[in-house]
């Protein structure tokens, strides 16, 4: 029998060893721009200036748009608490979870199997990061994204003390609302992997996992499920209820890139500047590159603003003027530290959200009058 680790054990020692603490879907709604606050995470957000465009796209001396000429995405954007999407199996489900009851068990193939009260969770050393989470369904420009400032402890810590077997394969996790899903053991194991109890300096509501939520980088969120009280490792394959139902069982995150403003099908005044503005992202790898195309055009490279780590989404811009009234296709692709560059267009089945993710282009229209 494998002994059993005391959580006053655990903790004691937890506490005293040099840690290093650093700084389908549905929405709640639209992404609120609320400009990050510096403080909240390791390093403050970074600027990287892109070429000028040229020929119309140069338009700092038009009069502004009086809907969209603004620039606001010069500034990292958080998604208020209230405004981050909703990924459940089943909206009927939600669970109340009393924290008093709730426990987080480790065990499975690990030499010593750990189970973690809410006041053991609260109780470890804890780290602050800004990180975007994005629903594998997602449809090409839509909002299951959000760029959050999550709280909580590394899970490789609390993993070194249950000493996982050489036999593990996969790691499989259950939450409180019946929901379980499966990864490599090597995403699990990965440096940075976040047991979050906080976000936007707040503790979890209910809708968003409370009491606790697993974080990894580089998977989309049905690898990351909310109100978790399992994580039993396996020497084989577990396949959960999405990858029953034909979604893909290893779910990285896609490159890929959003046009947040104009919004589609927007009314624009010819002669004037347009900010066109979204998001980028490709984590854990870094966007390098994000472009404009108008109409049939050049593709011509946007003003980028990076977050403080490649988990956090990419924003850009890049001014505009339509020079006469007319209809206008603009499509925004981006490229990753790769060499990665998103090719093809949102047609057909790319348009809406996919089983795999997706990095299809984004294209909206706008009417110029």
């Amino acid at each position: 029998m494998p002994s059993q680790l005391s959580r006053r054990t655990f903790l004691i020692t937890m506490t005293g060893s040099a840690l290093a603490v650093t700084a389908g879907c549905r929405p709640s709604g639209l992404i609120v721009p609320t400009p990050y606050q510096p403080g909240s995470t390791d390093l403050p957000p970074t600027n990287t200036p892109a070429a000028q465009p040229t020929s119309i796209l140069t338009a700092t001396a038009a009069p502004l748009d009086p809907n969209y000429g603004a620039v606001t995405f010069d500034k990292i954007i958080v998604t208020s608490s209230d405004k981050l999407y909703d990924t459940q199996y089943n909206y009927n489900k939600t669970p109340t979870l009393d924290p008093d009851a709730w426990t987080l068990k480790i065990d499975g193939l690990v030499d010593t199997p750990l189970t973690l009260t809410y006041a053991d969770v609260m109780a470890l050393p804890a780290y602050e990061e800004m990180r975007t989470i994005e629903c594998i369904g997602n449809p090409v420009g839509g909002g299951l994204i959000g760029n959050v400032v999550w709280k909580g402890f590394h899970l490789e810590d609390v993993l070194t003390k249950v000493k996982i077997k050489p036999t593990a394969t996969h790691a499989k996790f259950e939450a409180a609302d019946g929901y379980s899903t499966a990864v490599k053991i090597e995403y699990i194991t990965q440096p940075n992997v976040m047991m979050a109890h906080s976000f936007n300096g707040q503790v979890l509501d209910k809708t968003h996992g409370f009491p606790l939520r697993i974080l990894m980088p580089g998977l989309y969120g049905q690898k990351m499920p909310r109100w978790i009280q399992h994580i039993e490792f396996l020497d084989q394959d577990y396949i959960g209820y999405w990858e029953g139902n034909g979604y893909s069982n290893i779910a990285t995150i896609n490159t890929n890139s959003i046009i947040k403003s104009p919004s589609d099908s927007a009314s624009v005044t010819a002669g004037d500047r347009v900010a066109i503005q979204g998001v980028a992202l490709a984590a854990p790898r870094k966007i390098v590159k994000v472009e404009i195309r108008i109409d049939a055009g050049d593709w011509q490279p946007a003003q980028l603003t990076a977050g403080p780590n490649p988990l956090a989404w990419t924003q850009w811009y890049l001014l505009w003027t339509p020079t006469a009234p007319g209809s206008y296709q603009i499509a925004v692709r981006a490229t990753d530290e790769t060499g990665f560059v998103q090719s093809h267009d949102a047609n057909g089945p790319f348009g809406r959200g996919t089983r795999n993710g997706t990095d299809a282009i984004h294209v909206i229209t706008v009417n110029a009058t």
